[in-house]
């Protein structure tokens, strides 16, 4: 099976399994489209996921919602969304004025909590074009003979005419899904 046989395939599962709505929102998503509301709460949620399993930080994130700050019990976590309440206005403002993206991308690894994977996660959720080199994406690009993810990933896009970023999400919960 080819890597594109393989991302249609996994595509159609999670569909059927209910995630087409995660599907849309990442395809759907441009940077230029995020406010900085927007912006605080994807980086609460990416904090909230980093380290854990998708499935326990969704709850997690539910409950900040709904709670606030006392539902982060992790403490450099806790830290830095209490950072980002204070200044993700100013941190957004800064992203918005940078030109590209990689240089958005970089600059995300300067937030905190934020990490060289971790950046790809929230620069995705942004509406920035990338995929993140988790773990599940790794494999899979090692297993089709890609030493690097993005490429794989914009290989699939090409191909299929989806973006980068819904490549990634396909991919990654196919996978999130399966272990």
């Amino acid at each position: 099976m080819s890597i594109v046989e393989f991302y249609n395939q996994a595509k159609q599962d999670i569909i059927q399994k209910g995630y087409k709505q995660e599907i849309d929102y990442v395809e759907k998503r441009y940077f230029d489209d995020v406010t900085p509301y927007n912006f605080q709460k994807e980086f609460v949620y990416v904090v909230c996921n980093s380290g854990m399993k998708n499935q326990v930080a969704e709850k997690i994130y539910k409950n900040y919602l709904e709670n606030g700050i006392s539902a982060i019990n992790h403490p450099g976590k806790k830290k830095a969304i209490e950072q980002a309440e204070r200044y993700y206005d100013i941190w957004f403002e800064i992203l918005q004025d940078l030109k590209t993206d990689d240089e958005k991308v970089e600059y995300l690894e300067v937030l905190p909590f934020i990490g060289e994977i971790t950046k790809y996660h929230l620069a995705r959720n942004l509406g920035i074009d990338c995929a993140k080199p988790d773990r599940h994406l790794v494999r899979i690009a090692e297993k089709y003979g890609y030493d690097d993810v993005q490429k794989m990933c914009q290989f699939i896009s090409d191909v299929c005419g989806d973006r980068i970023g819904t490549v990634d999400i396909v991919l990654w919960r196919y996978s999130n899904l399966k272990v």
